[in-house]
């Protein structure tokens, strides 16, 4: 079901609001373009591991940034960072603002127990203030 007013995220305003979730080993480039062809109005790319993208080889497999690429075709989009380390996150971050997304959030939400259990996705809300 789509919204019938606008869905206003910061300064993205995405009409009428169906969002393509970031999903690991899924929302990569050709089925980010092909969920826009069918109607979503804003698409996200795979989450991206902060820890694993500071650790990349820049000579070598490019596991994590790879996932940062995207086309003007699939705007307005978003990045998704997660981690269990606030510097980790923020230099990920910068690093993703770097490719000018419409969007970057921090994953909170993901329990899979081999990202939740490193204190990442969920476990972030394990150590609330």
């Amino acid at each position: 079901m789509a919204l019938d007013h606008p869905l206003q995220i910061g300064a993205v305003c995405v009409r009428p609001g169906l969002l393509l979730a970031p999903m690991e080993d899924v929302s990569e480039h050709p089925f980010r373009l092909v969920c826009r062809q069918l109607g979503a109005d804003m698409v996200y790319t795979e989450f991206v591991n902060a820890e694993g993208l500071l650790r990349e080889d820049p000579d070598g497999p490019r596991r994590s940034s790879h996932k940062l690429d995207f086309t003007a075709a699939e705007r307005p989009l978003g990045i998704q960072i997660y981690g269990a380390s606030e510097l980790s996150m923020e230099e990920a971050t910068r690093i993703a603002s770097e490719r000018e997304p419409d969007l970057i959030d921090i994953n909170c939400g993901c329990w899979v127990s081999n990202v939740a259990l490193r204190g990442a996705g969920a476990g972030l809300l394990r150590d609330l203030p």
